[in-house]
């Protein structure tokens, strides 16, 4: 194994288990952070009781925010699994297989953030009782944008990363 495939592999496992936690933790952690930023943004509500009524209402019956949390982080959760298996595994001695599978990924990532936090924008800032059932299809939206986001990735990749013959 020459030194550019040693390095390649070490920055390879280094972007895996940083793609891992920031999918995993992000996934939880998003809805909540845009739950706040809403509340003193839009609503011109100090942080301090802002975070004060979210943990009020974090359990508190007919808010649901840790159910909200929950079934947002469950396709990030996905994410994380097929990051750790997929990118964790491959192979070390052809680095543009790596590059293409982290491109795709981070393009599926990418495609979720951006529905997931669309959609917990507007549901906050335009308040309806059917509003609240987004929360419940977002997880098979951002399910079924996982492997197309990553599809496109992939595409993308093909076009920007050619392969090297030399």
């Amino acid at each position: 194994m020459t030194v550019f495939h040693s390095r390649a592999s070490a920055c390879l496992r280094l972007l895996t288990r940083i793609g891992v936690w920031v999918s995993a933790v992000g996934g939880l952690v998003l809805p909540w952070t845009i739950m706040l930023a809403v509340d003193h943004v839009v609503h011109h509500i100090p942080l301090h009781r802002a975070s004060q009524s979210f943990r009020l209402h974090l359990f508190a019956p007919g808010y649901n925010l840790f159910l909200v949390g929950i079934l947002t982080a469950v396709p990030f959760a996905v994410l994380a699994l097929v990051i750790l298996f997929h990118l964790g595994m491959a192979p070390a001695q052809v680095p543009l297989i790596g590059r293409r599978r982290a491109m795709g990924l981070t393009c599926a990532a990418f495609g979720m953030l951006a529905v997931a936090g669309w959609t917990h924008v507007d549901v906050l800032i335009h308040p309806d009782a059917q509003g609240a059932l987004a929360y419940f299809f977002l997880p098979i939206v951002l399910l079924f944008l996982l492997p197309v986001g990553y599809g496109i990735g992939r595409l993308a990749a093909r076009v920007l990363l050619p392969h090297r013959t030399t």
